[in-house]
């Protein structure tokens, strides 16, 4: 048998190039907490709704987010239209609400309530 397995289900970050990586810790530290994993893929750039919905359309899970290089965050699902993020965290953001695009993107694909 060979190594080369599937890859593991997780909720996709698409991170512009300038964005701050405390964002990026904050988001996926959300998502963790939840229990469901994140893979980062670095893009040249975008706005954090775009970014997610592209994302969305990558994972396996159906869901993404995106860090702008503004550094705002914003979180989809693949089945909204592309300018209808589930959430949206501007550029002057607080920690707590970069992580808790996280927790939403985590709870998006557990399928549990987002309040």
């Amino acid at each position: 048998m060979s190594g080369g397995g599937a890859e593991r289900p997780a909720v996709v970050v698409l991170l512009a190039a300038g964005a701050d990586p405390a964002i990026l810790h904050e988001v996926s530290a959300g998502a963790e907490e939840e229990g469901v994993p994140t893979r980062v893929d670095p893009v040249q750039e975008g706005d954090a709704v775009a970014l997610a919905h592209t994302a969305a359309g990558l994972s396996t899970l159906r869901t993404g987010i995106g860090i702008g290089g503004d550094g705002a965050v914003a979180v989809h699902h693949d089945t909204l239209p592309a300018d209808a993020p589930v959430g949206l965290a501007g550029p002057d953001a607080a920690a707590a609400d970069q992580r808790t695009i996280g927790h939403l993107a985590a709870r998006i694909v557990k399928v549990l309530p987002l309040a």
